[in-house]
């Protein structure tokens, strides 16, 4: 029997990317559930798409077979409905909206759901909140932390996703380079994260498991940017910042989405030797899956994406 898949915040990068990939994959029945008319949420970015943006979207997808269901996410018996007959429920919620999850998890309790994957899609934050420099991304890694054990508490099988670094964050020139550029890092860009999802969820080892993936590369930061080179035909301009330079630039960076990226050069370049906040789960369990080619994601994605950043904060 096919199981059923809801995802939450769908209307992302890497939420619309899952739907897309559930559609393709087509091994299961694929519900999103979107917030009541007049809830927004932004996403990591800061950006938020039009509601006749978003309506399109669901227009198409329901002509695909994608059942839509509404719902206040902060109301409780509202949710229990909405996830009725739900068996996996995928958050992609961002970052900064880690709290929203709580009313999800236990409605989803009471709705019968069998399995809740929570947006943990960055570093392995089990280990990051031990971390020695207390930042804002420590806290953020303690709630989603936490997040888990509520999973656990409400008697619900999980599947938490590391996915490393987003590369479209961090492709501002000049570049900051986590360390010497010579380490192994994972690298998902939020459509490939997105696309392996669905992946991870069909495999066996994924129940109640931790699945840390590199769903675009594995490969260093020296690496990332020679083919963002080749992709441009230029030098990538860039800077070697050690553990103590990420902290001076966290010290002095104001609160909002910059700070918490120096926040990630922190923990990321505080990472004791054999333990990094990373890993690549896909290489050993997903062979077959590719994550996209890096000149064409440099090409179609990424490069648009660093344009509008920059003409975002230039504005």
């Amino acid at each position: 029997m096919r199981k059923t898949v809801t995802v939450f915040a769908a209307t992302g990068v890497a939420g619309s990317a899952c739907v897309e990939e559930l559609l393709r994959q087509d091994l299961f029945d694929v519900r999103i559930l979107v917030r009541r008319s007049g809830m927004q949420e932004r996403s990591s970015s800061g950006a938020l798409r039009s509601g006749d943006d978003k309506r399109k979207q669901w227009d198409d997808w329901s002509a695909r077979g994608v059942e839509i269901r509404s719902a206040d996410v902060t109301d409780h018996a509202e949710l229990i409905p909405a996830l009725a007959g739900t068996d996996y429920l995928v958050s992609c919620v961002p970052f900064s909206a880690t709290e929203s999850q709580y009313p999800l998890i236990w409605a989803a309790r009471e709705a019968g759901v069998e399995r809740f994957v929570p947006s943990e899609f960055g570093f392995i934050y089990e280990w990051e909140q031990f971390w020695p420099s207390d930042t804002v991304h420590r806290t953020v890694a303690r709630q989603k932390a936490f997040i888990r054990r509520v999973i656990e508490l409400a008697g619900l099988d999980y599947t938490i996703i590391p996915a490393g670094l987003w590369p479209e964050y961090y492709m501002l020139e000049p570049v900051a380079v986590m360390g010497d550029g010579e380490q192994p890092f994972a690298w998902s860009s939020g459509r490939d994260l997105g696309r392996i999802i669905p992946h991870v969820l069909a495999h066996p080892l994924s129940r109640n498991a931790i699945c840390p993936v590199a769903a675009t590369a594995y490969c260093s930061w020296n690496e990332l940017l020679a083919a963002r080179e080749a992709a441009r035909g230029r030098t990538v301009e860039r800077r070697y910042l050690s553990s103590a330079e990420w902290r001076a630039l966290y010290a002095a960076q104001p609160p909002g989405p910059l700070q918490h990226i120096m926040a990630i050069g922190v923990a990321a370049t505080e990472c004791p030797p054999g333990m990094p906040l990373w890993a690549h789960w896909n290489g050993l369990h997903l062979p077959d899956f590719r994550g996209t080619p890096l000149n064409e994601l440099f090409r179609d994605y990424i490069e648009p994406f660093v344009a509008a950043m920059q003409g975002a904060m230039s504005g």
